[in-house]
């Protein structure tokens, strides 16, 4: 969902969509905004869907590279309580 080319010859930041399916839990949005923070990535937007036991979140982050949104989702699925990722 990049909205631009994503090489690392590039050296401006890009924004990409990415979307998790996380357990509705207190504490997971602040675990999810600390792993993207870590990672060196910038939140320019977030938007949620309640679903239960489930939330569905949607973030537009700035990444400098294909590599550097790699490294994001990375981090992102070493959180036990996101379920699902995709960019």
């Amino acid at each position: 969902m990049a909205g631009c080319c994503l090489g690392q010859e590039y050296q401006q930041a890009f924004d990409v969509s990415i979307k998790l399916v996380v357990a509705n839990q207190r504490g997971v949005l602040a675990k999810v905004a600390a792993a993207i923070a870590d990672a060196g990535s910038n939140i320019e937007n977030v938007q949620f869907s309640n679903e239960g036991d489930y939330t569905t979140l949607y973030f537009c982050l700035q990444v400098n590279n294909r590599l550097h949104m790699a490294q994001v989702l990375r981090g992102l699925r070493q959180i036990p309580e996101v379920y699902a990722s995709r960019a």
